[in-house]
């Protein structure tokens, strides 16, 4: 049972996906001036960045992004006026990544005005339907333009796929208008709005809704939806996120994650702590492993965490063990909207994994104070209590 808590406070608008009781997802309305992934700017070339190919584009509010200029291609100059958009949003000393090659995202399909390709989502992992929703692409693709079929589109007739795509050709449009008029640097798209994104990324998986503000839905919702004053409070949200966001996470056989945020990548360590052993020593390392596998691609999802994580398993002494635990995984992580890959098992027995950059992390949120140490950092032991985020 999945289930959406959309709540509308003074502040602004969060919501949640719990699945099961658990916490799977949380979005928070962001500050209107804060740099986001997909937004597109009308920016101003600041300088080159000598020996690297880039250069720093200025943003409004007198922010800066990194843009890297591709092999072969004369570098923009000094006062140039371009459209870039945010390909991922500036964090701790980094400024956000840009990107020239434009991408309009829509409910069916994305279309990339600055390419000529065209694509399928890495979801479809059937090869038939692969073939039929390429082939549907190639029919559609405009001119000169590239377009990527999105797994919602299986469900979409070739008549819905023609009003979107007419719609996102025209936005391009105003964009490139935009470019010859008006001041500069500006933002033109602020990109899709918190709510769309996650309707989007869950797809056709909510059962139901629970809500304050039920008219900010779509008229044509398709799941039953139901009214309460305070949807968090009924699944007790805030106390599963301050869970959550701990360095140390409890799991219900009593092992735990330690879980450690640094600038290149994200460490886990999987510790077998009070977990009760069964019939042997092997047989408890890979029960107590799946369990993790599951609870760290929750909390990948939920916490918002992305680029490289190295996971320290508890050693197994089989490939076979091994070899399930790389599936176990991999299924876990089909399960997030967000791109993930596993690449395998290294020989010290830590495994490797990437999650794409597509939100700023739960860390870096201001709406979720921490109640035992004031932002300033993470209890090193967890409170002696049931896991249940």
């Amino acid at each position: 049972m999945s289930t959406l808590l959309l709540q509308k406070e003074e502040a602004g608008l969060r919501a949640a996906v719990m699945q099961d009781g658990r916490l799977y997802a949380y979005r928070a309305q962001q500050d209107a001036a804060a740099v986001r992934e997909g937004q597109i700017y009308l920016s101003v070339v600041d300088r080159a960045i000598k020996g690297v190919g880039a250069v720093f584009v200025r943003l409004p509010g007198g922010e800066f992004g990194f843009l890297p200029t591709p092999s072969g291609q004369r570098a923009p100059a000094s006062g140039d006026r371009l459209i870039v958009q945010v390909k991922r949003p500036p964090s701790n000393v980094k400024k956000a990544f840009m990107t020239r090659d434009i991408a309009l995202d829509g409910t069916y399909l994305i279309l990339l005005p600055c390419s000529d390709s065209l694509g399928v989502s890495s979801r479809i992992e059937d090869a038939a339907l692969r073939r039929t929703l390429r082939e549907t692409g190639r029919a559609l693709k405009p001119h000169g333009m590239g377009i990527v079929m999105r797994a919602a589109a299986t469900d979409a007739d070739m008549d819905m796929l023609k009003a979107e795509l007419d719609a996102l050709m025209q936005r391009w449009q105003s964009l490139q208008s935009a470019q010859a008029h008006g001041s500069a640097p500006r933002l033109l798209w602020d990109g899709e709005d918190m709510l769309t994104q996650l309707l989007r990324e869950e797809g056709g998986r909510l059962d139901n809704v629970i809500t304050n503000a039920p008219e900010l839905l779509p008229q044509d919702f398709p799941c039953p939806v139901r009214t309460a004053e305070h949807p968090f409070m009924l699944h007790a949200v805030d106390h599963k996120l301050e869970k959550s966001r701990r360095r140390t996470v409890l799991l219900k056989s009593g092992a735990s994650l330690v879980i450690d945020r640094c600038e290149a990548m994200t460490v886990i360590d999987v510790n077998s702590a009070m977990a009760p052993g069964g019939k042997g020593i092997s047989q408890t390392a890979e029960r107590v492993n799946l369990e993790a596998a599951a609870e760290i691609a929750r909390l990948l999802r939920l916490l918002g965490i992305g680029g490289m994580v190295l996971i320290d398993f508890i050693d197994l002494d089989s490939d076979e063990a091994r070899s399930r635990l790389l599936d176990v995984m991999r299924e876990h992580l089909r399960q997030d909207p967000v791109k993930a890959e596993v690449i395998d098992i290294t020989p010290l027995g830590i495994m490797e994994l990437t999650r794409r950059r597509a939100q700023s992390p739960l860390s870096e949120l201001p709406d979720i104070p921490c109640p035992h140490c004031c932002g300033t950092g993470c209890l090193d032991t967890p409170e002696e209590e049931t896991p249940d985020a």
